[in-house]
């Protein structure tokens, strides 16, 4: 049996943050055998390098009467850079990725339930956009 090669220290330490962003640097610095200070001076450069884009609190929205929805996009090759840019600058989406597969690309909406149609039809009128795709979140596993 061959030994795994071990992860660099970047990667574990990305790895610890996406499963538990609260992680405290001590406990990562013990895990690891380094120092606190080597944890900190790794989590500054790796936001800075923008490895790390940010903490975000996850929450059952629907309990708070409100939807989350992820969004595939179709968008005429085209016109893709100017809608995303313009997808990009709607208040109400959350998250936009540029993806390959079914969709051009994929937008997270959370709001109000009320709000989801008339958003939807706020992206359909974007210049561009051939069609959207909602599914709408019942419920988070994991």
């Amino acid at each position: 049996m061959t030994k795994d090669l071990p992860k660099s220290l970047d990667k574990r330490i990305v790895e610890k943050l996406v499963s538990d962003s609260e992680v405290p640097v001590e406990r990562l610095a013990s895990e690891y055998g380094v120092s606190p200070g080597t944890i900190r001076n790794r989590i500054a450069q790796l936001s800075e390098s923008k490895i790390i884009i940010g903490y975000k609190a996850r929450a059952r929205l629907n309990r708070l009467g409100m939807s989350e929805v992820i969004v595939g996009l179709d968008i005429e090759p085209e016109h893709y850079m100017k809608a995303m840019d313009s997808i990009k600058a709607l208040d109400f989406v959350k998250e936009l990725y540029r993806a390959s597969g079914d969709h051009a690309a994929i937008a997270i909406v959370a709001a109000d339930s009320d709000e989801v149609e008339r958003m939807m039809n706020d992206i359909m009128s974007i210049a561009g956009v051939r069609k959207v795709y909602p599914s709408f979140i019942q419920e988070i596993i994991k």
